[in-house]
């Protein structure tokens, strides 16, 4: 019992270097497209004049559907381990990271437009507009921090470093993602009773 255990530990520990050097690849090529999304969303939409009301932008709503869809793959993702269905554990958190990166893409267009669309919010500390950048702000970076996560524990899954036993790293991941999408929809709530009818 303890020689398998000390065989697994040790394939595990030489996984762990490939895993982190895939790892530092697979977060460039996910920077790079959430970025070419960004881009693109830009050259394809002109944002709205410069107005001193509050307005969020049609982009954070199509973002939070993948933050939704996001969640709901996850959550397949921990059932389907539970269940030792492998391939369709993986195909979720695939799924899942999918939508994580448009969730940055589309969100970060959409930070852009709001930022650009509200006049003298930067002259005033105590501006709704200034307020709303900055905890829509600071939610993506958090995002980005669970992305990374999710990152990594895919990687993971394809290493077969998850079964029915052991699934933490799942867990763990999806309760980050639930977590900051209920934060998300309260953030949501909030600035939707800020802005005037």
């Amino acid at each position: 019992m303890l020689m398998t255990t000390t065989i697994v530990n040790h394939r595990w520990n030489e996984l762990r270097t490939t895993i982190a050097r895939k790892f530092y690849f697979a977060t460039i090529l996910q920077a790079i497209v959430s970025f070419s999304i960004f881009w693109g969303l830009v050259a394809l939409h002109t944002p709205k004049p410069p107005s001193p009301k509050l307005y969020l932008p049609v982009a954070f709503q199509f973002g939070t559907l993948f933050l939704v869809l996001g969640s709901y793959f996850l959550h397949r993702a921990v059932q389907f381990v539970r269940l030792e269905r492998q391939t369709l554990f993986r195909r979720s958190l695939v799924f899942a990271l999918g939508c994580a990166i448009l969730f940055v893409g589309i969100q970060s267009y959409g930070l852009w437009e709001f930022s650009n669309g509200v006049t003298g919010f930067r002259n005033t500390q105590t501006n709704v507009h200034g307020f709303t950048l900055v905890f829509v702000s600071l939610h993506a970076m958090h995002f980005i921090v669970a992305q990374s996560i999710l990152m990594w524990v895919t990687l993971c899954a394809f290493a077969d470093r998850y079964d029915h036993e052991y699934f933490w790293g799942v867990v763990f991941a999806a309760w980050v993602w639930h977590v900051l999408g209920i934060v998300w929809a309260v953030l949501l709530a909030v600035f939707g009773i800020s802005i005037p009818v």
